[in-house]
């Protein structure tokens, strides 16, 4: 026995090593599969210490889905305020951080569950309203960019970047919808 006592983690960043352990076995496994008991090995906690921070696994999840959402809304706010840029900085994340899309997906796929549905569709209409006032876009302007990055997220969960042009051909879909002035 050393003699020195375990280093205690601020909560802050407790909470942040929970929750990226969290993003990873959410992402590989959804809300149905994901346990609670990995999360807690992953980050290195008790199974009750993830119950006590977050009430539950759905929770736990839904708070996943917000850190991801906050995330795309995030680099969106840093892109040239194009459909194209926001496109580009869309598929740089999705290539840094390929989870972010398969959470994306998780939480669609668990949207059956009605608080789950309630929260993500509130999130995926709040990012739409995100792309609209910081592009001007308009309806159909936004569901082509929705579509888009659907096909851009499917093709990075299935590994199929290298293997089609998707960001050219996105680049080429969004560019017949920009708005008027905005053309890349």
């Amino acid at each position: 026995m050393s003699g020195t006592a375990p280093v205690r983690m601020p909560a802050a960043a407790r909470r942040a090593v929970i929750l990226e352990a969290a993003g990873a076995e959410f992402a590989r496994n959804g809300l149905a599969g994901g346990r609670l008991e990995v999360i807690a090995e992953q980050a290195g906690v008790s199974h009750p210490r993830i119950v006590q921070l977050f009430g539950s696994k759905k929770k736990l999840f839904l708070e996943v889905v917000d850190v991801t959402f906050d995330k795309i809304e995030a680099v969106f706010e840093r892109a040239e305020p194009t459909l194209t840029a926001l496109g580009d900085a869309y598929v740089k994340l999705l290539r840094r951080e390929p989870g972010a899309g398969l959470v994306m997906l998780q939480g669609f796929a668990a949207a059956a569950d009605p608080e789950v549905q309630v929260a993500v569709r509130r999130r995926h209409l709040d990012l739409m309203k995100a792309i609209a006032r910081l592009t001007g876009a308009d309806a159909l302007q936004v569901r082509t960019f929705f579509a888009t990055g659907l096909i851009q997220t499917v093709s990075t969960a299935l590994e199929l970047s290298e293997r089609r042009a998707d960001t050219a051909w996105s680049a080429w879909i969004l560019q017949l919808v920009a708005p008027a002035g905005q053309e890349d």
